[in-house]
């Protein structure tokens, strides 16, 4: 049977499952969409363009996979969405190239990281809501300072060896390029959005960037901390930020790769 590569592209809500990658007895993204797509006659690997952790949602994940030609790309959406929980939805389907690898054909991540004291409601199960008595004991602390962060993960911004922003043993290859690190504060309520971009992204290091930044922000450490560990090739030790409060925002591959209908 001729067969054809397809990319579906995916938001979910991360506090359902224990991350994308499949865990004998744990719900995850990867388990519920093999579920759903073998409920369609559809098996095989899947490629995925960031595999989130634990508590980490997604707006636009994307996954990729052989099947069958002649797939129609909105039936397959539909057909996904009827076999899926409510927290795990297809946004679109779509036929990609032969050469096309969900995470290889990336050319760049974004994810957005939202902090508050506390958040606004609405957005409070996505948030990393201080003060944090587990993260920072005995420190009752306000919103972190916004320009401080800035200073800090500017450091971070470029080519560097993020060795010791990794989780341990999980990497072969530490060297990633950052491309862009914003902290925007809201303007009428006391939230942060650390947005960081780039082309690819080791397994804890948003969550230690973040946390990293935070403890700059509060006064707890100086905004060359970035800078010293990333010079030292250190292991950090000091805050993870917790999966919740991070979504995968975007991923982008070169213009005419994928056509979302």
């Amino acid at each position: 049977m001729e067969r054809r590569r397809y990319a579906l592209r995916l938001a979910y809500d991360g506090r359902a499952y224990r991350g994308f990658q499949r865990q004998p007895g744990l719900p995850t993204v990867q388990e519920s969409l093999e579920t759903a797509l073998r409920s369609l006659g559809i098996t095989g690997p899947l490629q995925v363009a960031a595999r989130t952790d634990a508590g980490v949602s997604a707006l636009d994940q994307v996954v990729g996979f052989t099947a069958r030609r002649g797939l129609d790309p909105e039936e397959l959406r539909t057909a996904v969405n009827g076999a899926t929980p409510d927290s795990l939805v297809c946004l679109a389907a779509a036929l990609a190239p032969a050469h096309f690898h969900a995470r290889a054909s990336a050319v760049s991540r974004r994810y957005a990281y939202l902090i508050g004291v506390p958040p606004p409601a609405e957005v409070a199960p996505w948030c990393w809501t201080l003060p944090d008595e587990r993260a920072f004991p005995g420190l009752a602390c306000g919103l972190p300072d916004a320009s401080l962060m800035r200073e800090a993960l500017a450091h971070a911004v470029g080519e560097h060896d993020f060795f010791g922003f990794a989780r341990p043993g999980d990497q072969r290859g530490s060297i990633r390029t950052l491309t862009g690190a914003e902290v925007i504060a809201a303007t009428h309520v006391p939230l942060l959005a650390v947005v960081l971009e780039g082309h690819g992204f080791l397994r804890a290091m948003v969550r230690n960037l973040v946390g990293t930044a935070v403890a700059a922000g509060l006064g707890l450490a100086p905004t060359t901390v970035i800078r010293d560990l990333l010079a030292r090739r250190e292991r950090y030790r000091g805050v993870r930020a917790p999966g919740w409060g991070l979504t995968l925002t975007s991923v982008s591959y070169p213009p005419g790769t994928l056509d979302w209908r």
